[in-house]
């Protein structure tokens, strides 16, 4: 009976009528369980395509309108087959341009007769979709709808390897939960290379992973290897499975060696171990070289310039890090946001649910033995060695973002449901528990479904999700780099349905494609607000401080006629810019030469950086003198850091049209490796370079004279300012506009302490450092009293000046900035000898008005005591 069953089993031909009514037996076992799996495939295939594929002409994020154009040029290289012209970036991004291609075709069949060459990302090109009665929106959503179809396809491939690597409950489980992952979701519906890299990494992974592991069918070598073209094709972090596969070899060559009872380590240096492995390697790596030549055509005509661009490109992002400023953890990095970004984010962007399996997976291996299953031990081995060097090699990188490491949500899922499912099963055996089957059952089901309501009510703005335990919507923005342009299309409906829009001009973030495909006027970008009728604020500029901190105080100032919230989360406001005043920032030197609006780089920069200023000038009246623009950087002690004295871009003042707007005088300022750390600010003037003399300034909102030179902004070189020895806690809050949260003494040597035992001598100074951060925009120059005061409560020396002696006045201080400012005090010869107190605040020097004080939300008046002083008697 047994052997009739293994032959059974093994599909041998049985030698009784018992034996036929096994096979069967087997044979509808067989059935049902195809079937089974067809209809889990299904489910899941239904599952993934269901939250992803409606409303994909909703919103735009910021990169989108990029790969259309690609893709549209991508059409027309193929087409009119100048194949170097299908190289459009170093992503490269190949397989988005093909979903791009598919949406062509589907939805403008003619667009190569109609426009039919290579285009800008511009507004011509969107004027070119519209002349010809298409909405750059439509195509976008026709692109997208491929990019769900390849995600969809790519997903349910790998259901299948799942099932026979995890087991089905693991499997189907794990599906689900990538199938309602919230950033999985977000990402998979644009037109953008993360939304394919993911998939086809993971299929390329568990297609290799069936073959090492389940067999060593050639088909499964060969579609990981055409995976893996894929995956390169689409972006160059893909590189990653070259080492990942080699891994999955020696993973797989460990387990089958140290199987063997009395194993050797040099049975790993045999050749036939690793002559096995190369020719793994080599079937598998030569099939991607194959895919990713014939699918790209610029491999075709110029394969060593097209390889040497595409590396060029990455390797130039992975070390020079962003071009702007990012936002993490409450800072704005210029360049590497540091080692702990990627943890940080994968935290904030996975569910409580996936966290919990995550927790119950090592005991889950406990309970059931599962370990003892080869083909799961090794699997489970295998995505948890991705998700984790994945995650090692992206924070190589100097360039992140949280999108970024989403290749390794999908390992994470699939680890957290064999941890649930492990326990799930546990329970199953507990067979004089009949509930508990059903039971259990249901709980998986909840986990599901808890997992779908963390991202289902979110629809369309799925990237909107942040994690509740880490403390969702309420702290993401202190923490987390908000929006990806979403938002923004609310904002242009609203405009749309409250304005004339044939009237009206709007300046937008994030113009082109996230505001443009929605709003139906004349649309422009951000740095014409001064021009503009109406105003588009997005979360990134307040986060960021871009284009300037001094423009965003101005907005500030002003009241938004509209809030867009998403997730409860404020991302748009939108300004009516007819009822607001000139910006603080414009000043017009001798009513002629009026700036406008400048951008330059905010947060830190350090030394062998380049720093952006780009100053945008209205000429208003008639010159008769070629004036030179001069630029200052200094320190504090009024050091030159950097000159530019020229015209300004390079135009003749006299030649520029009354009324004509000098754009771009754009300046990239190279910090020197040798460069002190510290605050340095920005001045400029004009002046005539025959005579010398400096040109007049007043500021264009009150008229009243400006200062020469006029301080334009200011820039912190490295890690400045330090953290005080002396640290106050909790840091004193005056009138909810800057707070003190550290005092020290600076010593002879510039090395500071705490103010403990603070003793001088009559006629000796002491050097006071205050540690100042500014909780808000700070409207006006305020001005810091520093007091020494004996027992009568008279001060016996006082020094009282703006902050760093006015070097960078309050009234440029954006929020969380942080200051370290000195004051030296010197001792009358005759003060008495004596304890006094060293009192701090800050007033308003034209109304002579004190800043109330609070500590720990105590109210404790307007004057706070850093230290105690002893006076010695003077020396006879």
């Amino acid at each position: 009976m047994l052997e009739n069953i293994n032959r059974a089993e093994a599909g041998l031909p049985v030698a009784s009528t018992a034996g036929k009514a096994i096979a069967q037996r087997q044979s509808r076992v067989g059935a049902h369980t195809r079937l089974a799996t067809l209809i889990a495939v299904a489910v899941v295939a239904l599952a993934i395509w269901l939250p992803r594929a409606f409303q994909l002409d909703h919103f735009v994020t910021i990169d989108e309108s990029k790969w259309l154009v690609r893709a549209g040029n991508f059409y027309q290289a193929v087409d009119s087959r100048t194949y170097e012209n299908t190289f459009q970036h170093g992503h490269p991004g190949v397989t988005i341009m093909y979903a791009g291609l598919a949406g062509y075709l589907w939805r403008f069949p003619d667009y190569i007769e109609k426009v039919g060459s290579q285009q800008l990302w511009s507004d011509e090109f969107a004027q070119a979709l519209e002349s010809n009665g298409h909405q750059p929106i439509d195509m976008l959503a026709a692109g997208r709808t491929f990019i769900v179809l390849f995600n969809v396809i790519a997903l349910s491939v790998a259901f299948v390897y799942a099932i026979n690597l995890l087991g089905f409950l693991p499997a189907l489980l794990g599906f689900l939960l990538i199938a309602f992952d919230p950033f999985q979701t977000a990402l998979s519906r644009f037109l953008h290379p993360d939304s394919l890299l993911s998939p086809f990494m993971l299929l390329a992974a568990f297609a290799l992973m069936h073959y090492l592991f389940a067999g060593r069918r050639l088909r499964d070598l060969i579609v990981a290897g055409a995976v893996t073209g894929l995956a390169m094709l689409t972006k160059t972090p893909a590189i990653f499975l070259l080492p990942l596969a080699g891994l999955f070899c020696l993973i797989e060559l460990a387990d089958q060696i140290t199987s063997r009872p009395g194993w050797r380590w040099r049975e790993f240096l045999r050749w036939s171990s690793l002559s096995r492995i190369l020719r793994t390697l080599l079937i598998w790596g030569g099939v991607a070289a194959l895919v990713f030549v014939t699918l790209w055509p610029a491999m075709w005509v110029a394969p060593w310039q097209t390889i040497s661009q595409v590396f060029g490109i990455s390797a130039f992002y992975a070390t020079s890090g962003h071009g702007s400023p990012v936002f993490f953890n409450g800072t704005i990095y210029n360049g590497n946001p540091g080692a702990d970004f990627y943890p940080i984010n994968f935290l904030w962007r996975t569910t409580p649910v996936v966290m919990l399996g995550i927790l119950l997976l090592i005991p889950g291996f406990w309970l059931t033995r599962r370990i003892q299953d080869r083909r799961v031990r090794l699997t489970a081995l295998g995505i948890a060695s991705m998700a984790f060097f994945f995650m090692v090699f992206m924070s190589l990188g100097a360039k992140k973002f949280d999108r970024y490491l989403l290749p390794v949500f999908m390992p994470v899922d699939l680890l957290a449901a064999l941890g649930l499912a492990m326990v799930a099963q546990r329970l199953f055996q507990a067979r004089s528990l009949a509930w508990m089957r059903g039971l259990t059952i249901a709980l998986l089901a909840v986990a599901v479904g808890a997992q779908a309501w963390q991202s289902l009510p979110l629809f369309p703005y799925y990237m909107d999700y942040y994690n509740p335990v880490m403390g969702g919507p309420a702290k993401a923005p202190d923490v987390m780099f908000i929006g990806w342009g979403e938002g923004l299309d609310e904002a242009a409906r609203y405009l749309n349905d409250t304005i004339d829009v044939k009237t009206n001009t709007v300046a937008s973030w994030y113009e082109r494609g996230p505001f443009s495909y929605f709003y139906k006027g004349l649309s422009t970008p951000d740095e014409r607000i001064w021009e503009a009728d109406y105003s588009v604020l997005y979360r990134h500029q307040w986060q960021r401080e871009l284009p300037t901190r001094r423009m965003l105080s101005n907005f500030d100032q002003l009241t938004p006629e509209k809030s867009i919230w998403l997730n409860d989360m404020e991302y748009v406001r939108v300004y009516d810019m007819q009822k607001a005043p000139p910006a603080d920032y414009m000043v017009e030197w001798n009513d002629a030469l009026r700036l406008v609006f400048y951008e330059n780089d905010s947060g830190s920069v350090y030394p062998g950086m380049w720093y952006d200023v780009n100053l945008f000038f209205l000429k208003t009246a008639p010159v008769d003198v070629n004036y030179n623009m001069l630029m200052r950087v200094v320190n504090p002690a009024g050091d030159e850091l950097i000159k530019v004295d020229e015209w300004p871009k390079g135009w003749p003042t006299t030649q520029l049209q009354v009324g004509q707007v000098l754009t771009d005088v754009r300046h990239g300022l190279f910090i020197s490796e040798v460069t002190p750390v510290g605050p340095y600010r920005i001045e400029v003037s004009f002046y005539d370079p025959a005579t010398f003399d400096r040109l007049p300034a007043r500021s264009v909102r009150t008229g009243q004279p400006a200062a020469d030179p006029y301080v334009l902004d200011y820039m912190v070189v490295g890690d400045w300012p330090l953290a005080p020895a002396g640290r106050i806690s909790p840091a004193v809050n005056l009138g909810d506009q800057v707070e003190l949260y550290g005092a020290d003494l600076v010593q002879p040597d510039g090395t500071t302490r705490k103010l403990d035992d603070v003793t001088v001598a009559p006629g000796e100074s002491l050097t006071l450092r205050l540690n100042w951060k500014a909780l808000d925009f700070i409207y006006q120059d305020y001005t810091v009293f520093v007091h020494l005061v004996g027992p009568d409560g008279r001060p016996i020396v006082q020094g009282d000046s703006q902050p760093m002696h006015g070097f960078i006045p309050t009234s440029y201080w954006p929020p969380h900035q942080k200051m370290a400012d000195d004051h030296m005090l010197t001792i009358p010869a005759d003060a008495a000898p004596g304890e006094y107190r060293l009192l701090v605040g800050w007033y308003d020097l034209e109304s002579l008005q004190r800043l109330p004080m609070t500590q720990g939300q105590k109210a404790i008046g307007d004057a706070y005591q850093v230290a105690t002083v002893t006076v010695q008697a003077a020396a006879r």
